[in-house]
């Protein structure tokens, strides 16, 4: 780095500490709502000292970029020299900021200096891939990532990847990514990977992450320093029976990290109804402060281990699971269509129906959806399900990257479509399959102490 950019980053740094020790002369605990003002002004204050700053020569590039990031961090994290250090070696850190803006579990560890540098690339044929840097604990990894190249903008998209553990094992989890399109040109794209482990199964020391930019497969391996989580995870037993609409349920345990907190739930076998998904889900605390469900493993109605975003730095005194109620519907119904003439002879309700049949490609229309029954991605059949048609005779449901849906408001709610692919093939009509899940709902407060 340059003596004019050394100079800047002096400048930044005593800036920020100057904006820390005013902040803490205020208040030693500032409330939610002071801090969320606090952050809208740092954003926009990094945005108009960008704007001005860009104007400046090259060679403070690298300062352009990181102000923006530290002037959103500058209202709520307590900067530390030594974190700030940290920070400046990332590279291109700033690009991250709309990635994480929105997870306040991100934004928390970042908070709480949990990150750990990598700053390992794999350059070929013009193409280059760079793992600035992971957050990782017991139960969750968030790789930050960076892609530069040919063709190569701030809205490339990797659909391609293989991520393994540091013996070319498949790591068991669930992966999802973070891209946010933008209409901005630029020469680089941002992203992530985040892993959430499978139960029972740990953290690799080592990632194997491959990907494919652009055409171009690329490799990095990534160290995890668990010395940087051990002994970070605060495991609650709970057993604790409840009921909702007359449907039974156990929060067996609760497991607090600093990136996610788990709640297993089993549902009892006995239950007359599917159990489908909570509704507006979440964790509060004893300050009303609200922890938001991100999904988790496995179906609701035959239990499962709910994922929701993390307050371990928070360390909140009491903690509260809360619902609203539960979505649910009656189990052992049919869907019978006519697919030659588009036709639906029998369904669960007459609000849902088969709007098209094309080419082996099935559009399910759920209409009229009250506002609680909205937001959920209803599995109508069942992954991988099979039918059959009038002469007994058994297909399979094509696999087309899951269930697919679309949604649109309307006047009275909101009307929902799924699609569904099955095989060409000269069909004894009618086609009969069996339905998973259909909208449903019953609204019954639900306020559970966690701890």
């Amino acid at each position: 780095m340059d003596r004019e950019a050394e100079k800047g980053w002096e400048e930044v740094l005593q800036a920020l500490r100057n904006d820390r020790e005013q902040l803490e002369q205020e208040q030693h605990e500032p409330s939610d709502e002071k801090l969320d003002a606090a952050i809208l002004t740092g954003l926009k204050l990094g945005s108009k000292r960008s704007v001005r700053m860009k104007r400046r020569r090259f060679g403070l590039q690298m300062l352009v970029s990181a102000v923006c990031i530290f002037m959103l961090l500058t209202a709520f994290i307590r900067v530390s020299p030594a974190f700030a250090a940290i920070l400046r070696d990332i590279p291109g850190f700033s690009g991250f900021v709309n990635l994480i803006e929105n997870d306040t579990t991100l934004r928390s560890a970042i908070n709480n200096e949990f990150i750990q540098p990598v700053n390992k690339s794999d350059s070929r044929n013009g193409y280059t891939l760079t793992v600035s840097g992971i957050m990782a604990d017991d139960q969750r990894v968030v790789i930050l990532y960076t892609g530069t190249g040919p063709g190569v903008t701030k809205n490339t998209e990797i659909k391609e990847y293989v991520i393994q553990d540091g013996d070319g094992e498949k790591i068991v989890g669930s992966i999802a990514w973070s891209h946010i399109a933008e209409r901005k040109e630029g020469a680089a794209m941002y992203d992530t990977f985040d892993i959430v482990m499978g139960e029972g199964h740990q953290v690799p020391q080592t990632i194997h992450l491959e990907v494919n930019l652009e055409g171009q497969w690329l490799i990095v391996d990534i160290p995890v320093d668990h010395s940087r989580f051990a002994n970070l995870k605060e495991t609650i037993p709970l057993n604790k029976d409840f009921e909702v609409g007359g449907q039974r349920f156990t929060l067996r345990k609760a497991v607090i990290t600093p990136l996610q907190i788990s709640i297993d739930v089993q549902t009892d076998s006995s239950n007359v109804k599917k159990s489908n998904s909570f509704i507006k889900l979440a964790l509060v605390d004893e300050k009303g402060r609200r922890w938001d469900t991100k999904g988790g493993f496995g179906m609701l109605d035959d239990g499962m281990t709910i994922h929701f975003q993390s307050n371990y730095f928070e360390k909140p005194k009491k903690l509260y699971l809360v619902a609203d109620g539960l979505l649910l519907s009656e189990r052992n119904k049919k869907f019978v269509i006519n697919t030659d003439i588009g036709e639906t002879l029998e369904t669960p309700e007459s609000r849902f129906q088969l709007k098209s049949a094309v080419s082996g490609s099935l559009t399910v229309s759920l209409l009229n959806l009250a506002e609680p029954e909205t937001g959920y991605g209803y599995w109508f059949f069942d992954y991988g399900a099979t039918f059959r048609d009038a002469s007994g005779k058994i297909y399979k449901l094509l696999d087309k990257d899951g269930t697919q849906y679309s949604w649109r408001p309307t006047e009275t709610g909101s009307d929902a479509e799924a699609y569904y692919e099955i095989p060409l093939a000269d069909y004894v009509q009618p086609l009969t399959f069996d339905v998973y899940q259909y909208p449903g709902y019953v609204l019954e407060p639900i306020h559970i102490e966690i701890k």
